[in-house]
């Protein structure tokens, strides 16, 4: 089989369409909507993250909020790194059409139409690694400042990047030996990366290090070491790239050592993932902190494999994918009932299949009642769908506590609120309100229970929950200058 330029145009438009119909059936997941929440709220920084999929957000929301309109950019994106495989490799690598296909039909780039924070850190990473490689060519500064400059965007997305940053500098120490030029170009990568940076450190220096405080602390309480997270992470790693991927760069090894030196890209991917692999001890390796190597993957394919070999493994990959659009296509089909025996699954889906009826169902309280939840994913889906930000009450978890930053609780002394869970158990929140009334909401064969409350008890709630919460989640290590904290100007301890 012989594919040329044609059949890759076919494949691009094929793919492109697959993804667009795709994107308009899914329902927007609890990420996206937190993430769109970023959009409607800008800022240079959110409590978990850098803010670029934020802006992106931004930039999509003034036209519209379709679902297949907000992932756009992600499924435009594939397209593009696709085409540029092809260009890239076209002028000196005959496998350059099998490659690019390969990645197009690659079933995490085909179901791949969330919009997430890693959907800019996928793109800037991208064109970051394609001015290295232009600087290994050329030896020219401006290529090692601009892939600086495209890092910095790429660690604006997520700090992630960080790792392609190390990339760059491993690979320059261990296969560039060219005096002391190299050295000129991690100096310029830097420099690229430093406004970012520094906007990073301004925000977390005025947002109680929220990103700190989140990253490096409270979500790796409980690390330990595990042979089972190794375990996991190589499973995770031959289900993302293939089982007949994997086969041939094993097949392949002797051509692939010879050619690093020489191919960036397949440093590029093995660098971070041998990295990912030794973390893998202590921590769990989740598979989209693969995704902004991936195509440095396929990238490498078409430097390394024979003709033999991306033949061999278009005719798996393609079933592989097939397999994994029949298995989506079928849940959608089916909806929530294909997981009604477990409950907190099926409440979930329906949650997400049917929030526009539980908005309906609470609609008669809305004009005398805040609504509000008490999980961050449920809040997230009701502000997508009713464009009013939805807050949290109670605890919550170690993470999406962007809404700490959202709202004030001081401005709800005294107001009516409507509160919508999974939960019956909501006597708890009768402590907060001069009044509570607890009622259940039926949707597709299942209950949500809601309250209404009347007369928000600042005070109480301040006690028993705000407290808490800071003293959980906002321990500032002394050693760390604070410009502005809202959460401790808002709620000061006694």
């Amino acid at each position: 089989m012989v594919l040329n330029e044609r059949h890759l145009w076919i494949t691009l438009f094929v793919t492109l369409g697959a993804r667009l119909i795709l994107a308009a059936l899914v329902p927007m997941t609890g990420d996206e909507v937190y993430f769109v929440e970023w959009g409607r709220h800008l800022d240079y920084g959110y409590y978990d993250h850098t803010p670029m999929v934020g802006w992106f957000l931004a930039a999509m929301l003034y036209f519209g909020d379709a679902p297949v309109w907000l992932r756009l950019p992600q499924i435009l994106i594939v397209t593009f790194i696709g085409w540029a495989i092809y260009r890239l490799l076209r002028d000196r690598h005959p496998q350059a059409v099998m490659a690019a296909i390969l990645f197009l039909i690659a079933p995490v780039n085909i179901l791949g139409m969330l919009i997430t924070t890693d959907t800019p850190l996928l793109l800037w990473s991208f064109l970051s690694a394609l001015c290295f490689y232009r600087a290994q060519e050329r030896d020219a500064p401006g290529w090692y400042l601009l892939a600086g400059l495209m890092l910095g965007l790429a660690f604006f997305s997520k700090f992630f990047a960080g790792l392609l940053g190390v990339a760059y500098v491993l690979y320059i120490l261990f296969f560039v030996r060219r005096g002391w030029r190299p050295w000129r170009g991690i100096g310029l990568i830097i420099l690229g990366t430093l406004p970012f940076i520094f906007l990073n450190l301004l925000w977390n220096y005025n947002n109680c290090w929220d990103n700190y405080l989140f990253n490096l602390i409270n979500r790796t309480e409980g690390n330990h070491f595990s042979f089972k997270l190794t375990g996991k992470y190589l499973l995770t790693l031959i289900y993302l790239l293939s089982p007949a991927v994997v086969y041939y760069y094993i097949k392949e090894w002797r051509s692939v050592r010879q050619k690093i030196g020489s191919g960036v890209f397949i440093g590029l991917f093995m660098i971070p993932f041998a990295l990912f692999f030794l973390l893998s001890f202590w921590v769990s390796i989740g598979l989209h902190w693969l995704l902004s190597f991936y195509p440095f993957v396929f990238i490498g394919m078409g430097m390394v494999f024979s003709a033999t070999a991306l033949r061999r493994t278009f005719y798996f990959m393609l079933p592989y994918t097939l397999v994994h659009v029949l298995a989506l296509s079928v849940m959608l089909f089916i909806g929530p009932d294909l997981f009604r025996d477990n409950e907190n699954t099926y409440k979930d889906l329906v949650y997400g299949f049917y929030s526009d009826e539980i908005v309906e169902g609470l609609k008669p309280y809305q004009k005398d009642y805040i609504l509000a939840t008490d999980s961050y994913t449920e809040s997230a889906v009701l502000s997508y769908r009713t464009g009013v930000h939805v807050p949290v009450l109670g605890i919550g978890s170690h993470h999406a506590r962007q809404d700490d930053i959202i709202t004030d609780f001081r401005k709800l002394d005294g107001k009516n609120i409507v509160l919508i869970s999974y939960s019956s158990k909501l006597e708890q929140h009768r402590a907060y309100f001069d009044s509570l009334e607890i009622h259940s909401l039926p949707i597709a064969d299942t209950e949500f229970y809601y309250f209404l409350g009347k007369g928000f008890q600042y005070e109480n709630y301040r006690r028993e929950v705000i407290e808490p919460v800071l003293s959980r989640y906002y321990q500032i290590p002394d050693y760390l200058p604070v410009g502005r904290c809202n959460m401790l100007e808002w709620y000061k301890l006694d």
